[in-house]
């Protein structure tokens, strides 16, 4: 169930769930995420999600190394579902 959106809060379409939600929403933050990673170049797209090997600081770990792989996963194929639904529109 979804909880009740409140009538002065603004909505925005997402491309990921397919309907308005609230800008405040966890869809709307997802969306937010997948389309910052989206526009970014491959290769600093894949360091940011990989990491950088062998590297145990915190900030080159990437998502793999502080949400796992398959995280990183879920992410890439949202990714790639963003970018089909975008330019479908």
């Amino acid at each position: 169930m979804m909880p009740a959106r409140r009538a002065d809060q603004p909505t925005v379409y997402s491309h990921l769930v397919g309907r308005d939600v609230s800008i405040s929403s966890e869809e709307w933050k997802h969306e937010c995420e997948i389309a910052h990673l989206a526009s970014m170049p491959l290769a600093k797209r894949n360091t940011f999600l990989d990491g950088v090997p062998g590297s145990t600081d915190r900030e080159e770990r990437g998502v793999k190394g502080l949400r796992g792989e398959v995280a990183v996963a879920r992410l890439r194929s949202e990714i790639e579902r963003y970018g089909r639904a975008i330019k479908s529109n």
